[in-house]
């Protein structure tokens, strides 16, 4: 009989300063240039890192669910459809009270893969609990190997992304996205889904494009010193994109409305398609993230239509792919078709960092610290 874990099934000891103890001290613009050298710290020590996941990928294997909240469900919303590629196996991202509440079927031809970075969101250990009692092959993802999350599961993978003392998430959700893409290059190599010779390219396109971060981040904030007096004002910004961008948007739009504190969403470009014009007027703020792709006309076609409704519209595109307005943000993406969604989600970070600076908000800081234990949310 399956029985949801509560805190005091947790005998939890730290032993000096965890990674994951908050004193809200740190400040996410660093923890954003930080991101290339923990990413690449991971690409160095995979074959470590992912020996855990390996060893739990047994034969019986046919589906594989990812599970986690906020950040930790966006980053595998955008790493799935590779992960599915290279595995060869039906890979799914679904939050941890649709396995709790018994909506997928889980058994032993299922791994589960768990994410919690700081190792204590309540629902995401119950979810690999739950999927343990009913057979299927479980796997956490943290950044804390002392915490609740990693004690209770044999299986465990490291997310290596060092201190994040600040709320807002942003290095870690960029080492979520590296490590499941190695565990999945990893296991696939492995079981001989690919080639040496193809998973060595992989590795090689991933390494470009992880040490095109900082480049990124630098131009993102130049651009935005050149817009920050328009986006300051900001008040109800939707976000649109596509494809593999689809966890970028969410998280990108996440990380906006933790940072600024207003009205912000998220909609899948095909979505934006079916009534959500009607609400923009003259005050909506709209972000496009146009990753090259059979979509990018579309999205662009969708930018000039709406230009009659609001000037306050911004693109971040590919500086290749040949647009370019007075308001865009236009970067050498490395853009590799398998690793892009990497790249994009780090101007939306420094976006979400520097309004709320400009809005007078200490963006490190949660407006209420205290949040997680009145919910019960976290094993804090």
């Amino acid at each position: 009989m399956y029985r949801q874990i509560t805190i005091n099934d947790i005998q939890f000891i730290r032993r000096g300063e965890s990674a994951n103890m908050k004193t809200f001290k740190g400040n996410m613009h660093d923890y954003i240039f930080e991101s290339k050298m923990y990413a690449n710290k991971i690409i160095e020590n995979r074959k470590n890192i992912t020996q855990s996941f390996i060893d739990a990928f047994n034969e019986n294997i046919q589906t594989v669910y990812v599970t986690g909240a906020g950040t930790s469900n966006f980053s595998p919303q955008s790493s799935r459809v590779f992960m599915q590629k290279v595995m060869k196996v039906p890979t799914y991202v679904v939050l941890p009270t649709e396995i709790i509440n018994d909506e997928y079927m889980i058994d032993d031809s299922c791994m589960v893969v768990g994410i919690s970075a700081t190792g204590t969101s309540a629902n995401t250990i119950n979810a690999l609990e739950y999927a343990k009692q009913h057979g299927a092959a479980a796997v956490a993802l943290t950044n804390d190997f002392e915490s609740p999350f990693a004690q209770k599961n044999e299986y465990k993978v490291f997310i290596d992304h060092g201190v994040e003392d600040c709320s807002p998430k942003s290095k870690s959700y960029i080492c979520e996205l590296v490590t499941l893409c190695l565990c999945a290059l990893e296991q696939a190599l492995q079981s001989q889904k690919i080639s040496e010779k193809e998973y060595d390219e992989y590795i090689s396109n991933l390494k470009r494009t992880v040490d095109n971060l900082e480049y990124i981040a630098k131009e993102s904030d130049s651009w935005y010193t050149q817009h920050s007096n328009e986006l300051k004002a900001c008040e109800r910004m939707l976000v649109v994109g596509c494809g593999a961008n689809k966890g970028n948007i969410q998280e990108g739009a996440l990380k906006i409305l933790e940072c600024g504190r207003f009205q912000t969403s998220f909609y899948e470009l095909e979505e934006f398609m079916h009534g959500i014009y009607h609400s923009i007027k003259d005050d909506c703020y709209l972000l496009y993230i146009a990753n090259k792709g059979n979509t990018f006309e579309r999205m662009i076609r969708l930018r000039n239509y709406l230009s009659e409704f609001t000037e306050h519209q911004f693109v971040i595109s590919n500086a290749e792919s040949g647009y370019h307005d007075e308001k865009s943000l236009d970067i050498k993406f490395v853009e590799d078709k398998d690793f892009y969604f990497i790249e994009y989600i780090v101007p939306m970070q420094i976006i979400a960092y520097r309004i709320a600076v400009d809005k007078g908000i200490n963006p490190n800081i949660p407006s209420d610290p205290l949040f997680h234990q009145k919910m019960n949310s976290k094993f804090i």
